[in-house]
């Protein structure tokens, strides 16, 4: 019963929680998805009984865009891919904050790398499928930032790959996959990379879309959408912003 919140605060909640999801739906005028303020009325907050993850995400939250839930699932998810084999993938790493998440989630899983893999000069291939993004953007970073974040957290599991993916740098992994994470915000981009993974998805490998969920990334949720009908994946959509793919079978 301690920190239980007074009737007078609850109160305040409910008008707060009340006024954000009276806001209107809407749509990008380019694409045809709704969207709508998502405010779940669940508290439960598993992150914040894990001590090694708080310290980490201290370490890492200037490096990332993504928010405390979004990296606290990728620090699960990857702990849970301690069986299934392959190494890890991110791309669109940015400042390296959500790949340095994924490294720490499994530093002590041996012989399992992650691949950090991004042209650390902006988004590439946005085309007529995408909404917001041009091209270009979130370049302001390199693989040198990046560098000094792994070197920092003293992680050794990590190999950093600059260039598009796959085209540049395809070459630098040649096993199995475990974990996806795609982060690059548009369509072409997306579709390349996970193309490209499909043959080399382990059963039980995660793909985590981290754009799905969110306006002005429309390109990815059609992406997305498209993905989700193939038979060998179970779909997930997270009111986090996540979609998670999870493959379940074997295909050909």
């Amino acid at each position: 019963m301690l920190n239980k919140p007074m009737p007078s605060l609850l109160e305040e909640i409910r008008t707060a929680y009340q006024k954000i999801r009276s806001q209107a739906p809407w749509k990008h005028e380019k694409s045809d998805y709704w969207h709508h303020r998502i405010l779940p009325f669940a508290t439960l907050a598993p992150w914040l009984d894990d001590i090694e993850f708080v310290h980490l995400y201290e370490k890492i939250r200037s490096h990332t865009l993504v928010d405390i839930y979004r990296c606290y699932e990728l620090w699960s998810l990857a702990k849970q891919c301690a069986n299934v084999e392959g190494d890890l993938l991110e791309v669109g790493v940015w400042r390296g904050g959500t790949g340095c998440i994924l490294a720490s989630a499994i530093r002590y899983q041996r012989g399992k790398k992650v691949y950090l893999a991004d042209t650390f000069s902006g988004v590439v291939k946005a085309g007529v499928d995408d909404t917001r993004y041009v091209g270009g953007e979130h370049a302001d970073t390199s693989a040198t930032i990046v560098q000094q974040l792994v070197d920092e957290l003293s992680l050794e599991n990590v190999q950093i790959l600059q260039g598009i993916f796959p085209e540049d740098t395809q070459d630098r992994i040649t096993g199995k996959i475990a974990l996806l994470h795609c982060d690059v915000d548009v369509y072409r981009s997306s579709k390349d990379i996970v193309e490209w993974c499909l043959p080399r998805l382990s059963v039980g490998a995660i793909i985590i879309f981290d754009d799905y969920g969110f306006f002005g990334c429309e390109g990815v949720t059609r992406y997305c959408e498209e993905l989700r009908q193939r038979p060998e994946f179970k779909f997930i959509h997270n009111l986090n912003g996540h979609a998670i793919f999870i493959k379940i079978t074997v295909t050909d």
